[in-house]
Order: C-alpha cells, then structure tokens, then sequence
C-alpha cells in the first residue's frame, strides 16, 4: 500500500464512525475523529498538528468527518507538507437521500423534512470540498449504502499500487485531448462498487500490453466523471468504449471474454 493515510468523508447518516474504526483496526493504525478532539473550531488545526506530531501516527491514520469546507483542506494539506508526510487519501461515502433518511429519521428521531433540509445543507457545504480533492486526483467515491463490511473491503484496497497496463485518465478533458491524437482509443469506463468491473479489468490490461505500441488502451472512473457517461450514452457498468479517429463506434456493456474486446480492436485498426 502507498499510503495509510485516509481522509473519511460522508454525508451524515453514511456510517463514518463504524466505517472508520473498522479499517483503522484492520490496518493498526489510529483513528482520529474531530468530533472526539472536544475543542473549538479554531483549535481544531491546532489540535491536529499536535496529534501528528505523536509516534503513534507514523505509520498512518484514518482521519473521519474531516476537514469539513476547502479552506480547511487546503491547511491540512500545508500541515502535512511541513511534517514531510504524502498527500492524504480521500474517501467519500456517497449514499442515496433515501436511505440516509431513513437511517437518520431512526436515529435521530428528527422528521423527514428537517432531516432533508440537513442533507440539503451538508451538500451545499461540501461541493466546493469535493471539487477540490477530485482537482488533485485524491478522491474516491465509495458506494456507502451497502453493509460497513462491504464498505471497509473497498476502504482497504485503496493506495494500492495499480499494476495494470491501461493508465486511469483523471478527466473528461484527459479524454478529449487523447482522441484527438489517437487514430485508435479503448476506454473501460469503471466504477468502484461496481463487482463486474474488476472482471473487466485484467482482460482490458491484457489488452493494453498486447496493443502498447499502436492503439490507446486507458480507464476512467465513472463516479468522478459522470458526465462522460451521459455524452456518451452508456447503460451500464462495466461499459468499454471502442474510438476511432475521434468518433465513438462500438460500445460493449456487460462482461466479455478476451476475445470479444480484441476482434473490436482489429476490426478498427
């Protein structure tokens, strides 16, 4: 694994706290958890400098429910550029409005539209939080309204060092520059919670290396780059897109053999 450090974010309702404590045990590393702190807000930066400093958190850590807004990113990014410590990894627990209100409403107590209003909230507070941490490549989308063992599996596998032959794009703008330049381009448009794309995966890899030297063989994630799915029209999860010069002619939506994704590649050559 690259890294145990792990930022945990989600929506109230997403099951952090379990999550966290889950995976900081699997890993044997702390569990840090702001609201546990018991300080201020305008301790809290103090607080957490101060926490990293402890031996304890050499190895790593699993940091839930913080920070909270992108000013608050940004400083604990300095704060572990100054402790010589590698860039964070973030998770975000993305759950349906229907079941955190559920799971809210049985918690809490509160009704259903004060719970609404909550979520709206919290969303309108995150976004630009979101939209920070997808800029520096660092966020994951993790599919939180299964069990917290479902959750914490995904949780492990991330920093792990991809082996694979066809590269991540980080973006829609990555794509557009690559059919722009490539005669042929395959895209294994994926998703994390997605349990048939990781067959999917080792036979477009296979197709990478067998194609390395004439046709672009690369994978997008489809949680941080919806917006390609819906120009593109996929249906489904796991979908491989086949370009040639620049146009979108075959998509294949499901799983297939080998064979099946390499007779597409040779019928475009």
């Amino acid at each position: 694994m690259k890294s145990k450090q792990l930022i945990l974010l989600g929506p109230p309702g997403s099951g952090l706290a379990d999550q966290a404590i889950v995976i900081s045990k699997r890993w044997h590393v702390p569990h840090v958890a702001v609201d546990d702190l018991r300080v201020p807000d305008q301790d809290v930066m103090l607080t957490l400098r101060r926490r990293l400093e402890q031996l304890d958190m050499l190895d790593g850590w699993v940091l839930e429910g913080f920070p909270q807004t992108q000013t608050q990113a940004q400083a604990f990014d300095e704060l572990l550029v100054k402790f010589q410590r590698p860039a964070a990894m973030v998770a975000y627990c993305q759950v349906t409005n229907g079941v955190l209100i559920s799971r809210l409403v049985a918690q809490t107590g509160e009704n259903v539209t004060a719970v609404r209003d909550r979520l709206k909230q919290y969303q309108a507070q995150t976004d630009l939080l979101l939209k920070y941490y997808r800029q520096r490549a660092c966020l994951t989308m993790v599919n939180g309204s299964r069990s917290t063992a479902e959750v914490v599996n995904e949780l492990a596998q991330l920093g792990e060092e991809e082996t694979g032959a066809a590269r991540f794009l980080q973006d829609e703008a990555e794509l557009d520059a690559l059919l722009a330049k490539e005669h042929v381009v395959v895209v294994d448009c994926i998703a994390s919670w997605c349990g048939p794309c990781k067959q999917v995966t080792p036979r477009i890899d296979k197709l990478a290396e067998a194609y390395k030297d004439n046709v672009a063989v690369v994978k997008l994630d489809f949680d941080n780059n919806r917006q390609v799915a819906k120009r593109f029209g996929l249906k489904g999860m796991p979908s491989v897109m086949f370009f040639k010069d620049g146009e979108l002619l075959k998509t294949l939506t499901g799983v297939k053999d080998y064979e099946t994704y390499r007779d597409v590649v040779e019928g475009l050559r």
